[in-house]
């Protein structure tokens, strides 16, 4: 069977496109919503605060925790195992994914940039597309840089690749073909992170993420590269 045709032939067939959307609304609401607001209010940080890293790594464990919960309950509802929802499985060549990863963080993503600030140059100005990252960085020192590390380059990238490549680039490219697919689901990744000035280049990494999930069907290789670019985009800042 041919990918070309919209399908991913070897690990089960995913939910539904309209599940996969309201599985993730709902674990978004009640992880990324209901329960930061739970840690920021026990933390004692108010909204638009700098964010510590202990407050960033409590944060993201409320949300992945969310989303693997629901991911959980669609297996057990669908009586599909885990793997075949979201299109897991590892082989030694998916850490061809790490050297991808970094090229789109030092090559793909500048060049994309630097033809941005052409068009726009106030919107698209250096340094605020990077200030997320820098001031995340900044704030940590000690153990805080390791568990930053933990958070940004190996959690995030599990997390983040079973949800938008796995959960919902799997249903999206099922129902609509692989390139409205991969391209849809990338644009939902780089919006959902609510950075405007970020957007085009998360588009850009969620593509190049999509791709190696949907020409391997597994998430093996996404998870790597994923994890790729954001070390490089760490090294890149701390130097």
């Amino acid at each position: 069977m041919s990918m070309m045709g919209g399908a991913f032939p070897r690990a089960g067939a995913p939910v539904p496109i309209g599940q996969a959307v309201a599985v993730w609304a709902i674990a978004w609401s009640l992880g990324g919503i209901v329960g930061g607001q739970i840690v920021l209010a026990a933390s004692g940080t108010a909204a638009g605060d700098d964010l510590g890293t202990v407050t960033l790594a409590a944060l993201a464990a409320v949300s992945w925790t969310a989303f693997i919960v629901a991911i959980a309950l669609v297996s057990r509802m669908s009586a599909i195992s885990v793997g075949a929802v979201v299109g897991a499985g590892m082989r030694p060549i998916d850490l061809i994914g790490v050297p991808i990863g970094v090229a789109a963080q030092f090559v793909i993503v500048p060049v994309l940039y630097v033809g941005l600030r052409r068009i726009a140059p106030d919107a698209f100005a250096g340094d605020d597309v990077e200030r997320n990252a820098r001031e995340l960085l900044d704030a940590a020192d000690g153990w805080r840089v390791v568990l930053l590390v933990v958070v940004v380059v190996v959690g995030a990238p599990i997390v983040e690749e079973l949800v938008y490549r796995g959960l919902i680039q799997r249903a999206a490219v099922a129902r609509f073909g692989i390139v409205a697919g991969v391209a849809g689901s990338s644009v939902f990744f780089g919006a959902i992170h609510l950075r405007p000035v970020e957007l085009p280049g998360l588009i850009v990494a969620g593509a190049v993420f999509g791709v190696l999930a949907a020409r391997t069907d597994r998430l093996g290789p996404a998870i790597t590269a994923h994890m790729g670019f954001n070390a490089a985009g760490l090294v890149a800042l701390a130097w």
